[in-house]
Protein backbone atom coordinates (compact mmCIF):
# COMPACT_ATOMS: atom_id res chain seq x y z
CA UNK A 1 0.00 0.00 0.00
CA UNK A 2 1.37 3.52 -1.32
CA UNK A 3 0.52 6.93 -0.02
CA UNK A 4 0.28 9.55 -2.67
CA UNK A 5 -1.29 12.55 -2.73
CA UNK A 6 -3.89 14.31 -4.84
CA UNK A 7 -2.95 16.88 -7.43
CA UNK A 8 -5.42 18.48 -7.73
CA UNK A 9 -4.59 22.11 -6.15
CA UNK A 10 -5.86 24.65 -8.33
CA UNK A 11 -2.99 27.52 -10.03
CA UNK A 12 -3.96 30.94 -8.85
CA UNK A 13 -6.16 31.80 -5.51
CA UNK A 14 -9.68 32.87 -4.98
CA UNK A 15 -9.89 35.84 -2.97
CA UNK A 16 -12.88 37.64 -2.03
CA UNK A 17 -12.47 40.87 -0.68
CA UNK A 18 -15.30 42.58 1.78
CA UNK A 19 -15.72 46.19 1.64
CA UNK A 20 -19.39 48.48 1.60
CA UNK A 21 -17.90 50.72 -0.39
CA UNK A 22 -18.39 49.81 -4.38
CA UNK A 23 -15.75 52.10 -5.60
CA UNK A 24 -12.86 49.93 -2.81
CA UNK A 25 -14.07 46.99 -4.66
CA UNK A 26 -13.82 48.16 -7.95
CA UNK A 27 -10.30 49.19 -7.33
CA UNK A 28 -9.59 46.13 -5.82
CA UNK A 29 -10.62 44.20 -8.55
CA UNK A 30 -9.24 45.85 -11.18
CA UNK A 31 -5.44 45.49 -9.42
CA UNK A 32 -5.94 41.62 -9.21
CA UNK A 33 -8.45 40.01 -11.34
CA UNK A 34 -5.49 39.04 -13.83
CA UNK A 35 -3.49 37.45 -10.91
CA UNK A 36 -6.62 35.91 -8.45
CA UNK A 37 -9.81 34.77 -8.92
CA UNK A 38 -11.29 37.87 -7.78
CA UNK A 39 -15.23 37.96 -5.69
CA UNK A 40 -16.08 41.17 -3.88
CA UNK A 41 -18.66 41.29 -1.24
CA UNK A 42 -20.69 44.74 0.31
CA UNK A 43 -21.32 42.49 3.28
CA UNK A 44 -21.58 39.23 5.58
CA UNK A 45 -24.45 37.82 3.70
CA UNK A 46 -23.17 38.13 0.30
CA UNK A 47 -19.77 36.92 1.53
CA UNK A 48 -21.48 33.81 3.21
CA UNK A 49 -23.11 33.38 -0.29
CA UNK A 50 -19.95 33.56 -2.09
CA UNK A 51 -18.22 31.32 0.35
CA UNK A 52 -21.00 28.60 -0.57
CA UNK A 53 -20.48 28.85 -4.16
CA UNK A 54 -16.95 28.87 -4.63
CA UNK A 55 -13.49 27.52 -3.17
CA UNK A 56 -12.60 30.75 -1.41
CA UNK A 57 -8.91 30.63 -0.37
CA UNK A 58 -8.28 34.09 1.40
CA UNK A 59 -10.82 36.68 2.47
CA UNK A 60 -10.07 40.04 2.90
CA UNK A 61 -12.07 42.24 5.02
CA UNK A 62 -11.67 45.94 6.18
CA UNK A 63 -13.71 45.85 10.03
CA UNK A 64 -14.95 49.49 9.56
CA UNK A 65 -16.08 48.64 6.11
CA UNK A 66 -18.02 45.42 6.22
CA UNK A 67 -21.66 46.39 6.91
CA UNK A 68 -21.26 45.12 9.99
CA UNK A 69 -19.23 46.39 13.21
CA UNK A 70 -15.17 44.90 13.81
CA UNK A 71 -14.47 41.63 13.16
CA UNK A 72 -17.67 40.14 13.03
CA UNK A 73 -17.37 39.26 9.54
CA UNK A 74 -14.22 37.21 9.70
CA UNK A 75 -15.56 35.64 13.05
CA UNK A 76 -18.13 34.65 11.22
CA UNK A 77 -16.37 32.96 8.22
CA UNK A 78 -14.08 31.62 10.77
CA UNK A 79 -16.39 29.72 12.27
CA UNK A 80 -18.34 28.65 8.92
CA UNK A 81 -15.12 28.12 6.81
CA UNK A 82 -12.24 27.72 9.15
CA UNK A 83 -9.96 26.20 6.01
CA UNK A 84 -10.32 30.00 4.84
CA UNK A 85 -7.30 32.17 5.11
CA UNK A 86 -8.27 35.64 6.68
CA UNK A 87 -6.95 38.84 6.40
CA UNK A 88 -7.43 42.31 7.65
CA UNK A 89 -7.26 45.91 6.23
CA UNK A 90 -7.86 49.02 7.34
CA UNK A 91 -6.79 52.73 7.42
CA UNK A 92 -7.39 52.56 10.64
CA UNK A 93 -5.08 52.20 13.57
CA UNK A 94 -7.35 50.88 16.39
CA UNK A 95 -5.04 48.67 18.44
CA UNK A 96 -7.66 46.85 19.80
CA UNK A 97 -9.29 46.01 16.26
CA UNK A 98 -6.48 44.41 15.64
CA UNK A 99 -5.77 41.94 18.63
CA UNK A 100 -9.54 41.35 18.07
CA UNK A 101 -8.56 40.29 14.38
CA UNK A 102 -5.83 38.08 15.60
CA UNK A 103 -7.38 36.62 18.39
CA UNK A 104 -10.98 36.36 17.56
CA UNK A 105 -11.07 35.97 13.82
CA UNK A 106 -7.99 34.18 13.66
CA UNK A 107 -6.75 36.73 11.49
CA UNK A 108 -3.10 35.76 9.36
CA UNK A 109 -2.46 38.92 7.58
CA UNK A 110 -2.89 43.02 8.90
CA UNK A 111 -2.57 45.40 5.71
CA UNK A 112 -2.69 49.09 6.52
CA UNK A 113 -4.51 51.13 4.02
CA UNK A 114 -3.83 52.83 1.87
CA UNK A 115 -2.50 49.16 0.82
CA UNK A 116 -0.33 48.50 -1.79
CA UNK A 117 -0.33 46.16 -4.64
CA UNK A 118 2.70 44.02 -4.15
CA UNK A 119 2.43 43.57 -0.31
CA UNK A 120 -1.41 42.60 -0.90
CA UNK A 121 0.03 40.03 -3.70
CA UNK A 122 2.65 38.77 -1.42
CA UNK A 123 0.54 38.63 1.59
CA UNK A 124 -2.15 36.49 -0.44
CA UNK A 125 0.33 34.21 -2.19
CA UNK A 126 1.73 33.35 1.16
CA UNK A 127 -1.53 32.60 2.39
CA UNK A 128 -2.50 30.58 -0.38
CA UNK A 129 0.41 28.49 -0.09
CA UNK A 130 -0.29 28.00 3.29
CA UNK A 131 -3.82 26.88 2.66
CA UNK A 132 -2.63 24.28 -0.32
CA UNK A 133 0.02 22.68 2.49
CA UNK A 134 -3.26 22.37 4.91
CA UNK A 135 -5.23 20.51 2.73
CA UNK A 136 -2.55 18.53 1.71
CA UNK A 137 -1.78 17.45 5.29
CA UNK A 138 -5.33 16.94 5.94
CA UNK A 139 -5.50 14.99 2.77
CA UNK A 140 -2.67 12.93 3.53
CA UNK A 141 -3.52 12.07 7.41
CA UNK A 142 -6.87 10.89 5.94
CA UNK A 143 -5.31 8.39 3.67
CA UNK A 144 -2.83 7.73 6.59
CA UNK A 145 -5.96 6.90 8.62
CA UNK A 146 -7.77 4.60 5.75
CA UNK A 147 -4.66 3.17 5.20
CA UNK A 148 -4.56 2.30 9.14
CA UNK A 149 -7.66 0.93 9.36
CA UNK A 150 -7.15 -1.70 5.93
CA UNK A 151 -3.61 -2.69 7.93
CA UNK A 152 -5.68 -3.76 11.14
CA UNK A 153 -8.75 -5.14 9.17
CA UNK A 154 -5.92 -7.37 7.44
CA UNK A 155 -4.19 -8.20 10.74
CA UNK A 156 -7.47 -9.13 11.98
CA UNK A 157 -8.32 -11.20 9.20
CA UNK A 158 -4.75 -12.96 9.57
CA UNK A 159 -4.85 -13.61 12.78
CA UNK A 160 -8.02 -15.13 12.56
CA UNK A 161 -7.22 -17.77 10.25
Amino acid sequence: MSLSLPSHRPAVPCVLYINDAAADRQVFLAAFRGEFKVLTAAGLDDALALLEQHHVHVVISDPHRAGVAGCAVLQHIRAAHPQVRRMLVTAQCDLQAIVDALNEAGVCFYIQKPWEAAEVRRAVLRAFAEANAEAERTAYTDQLVETNKQLEFALRQRLLS
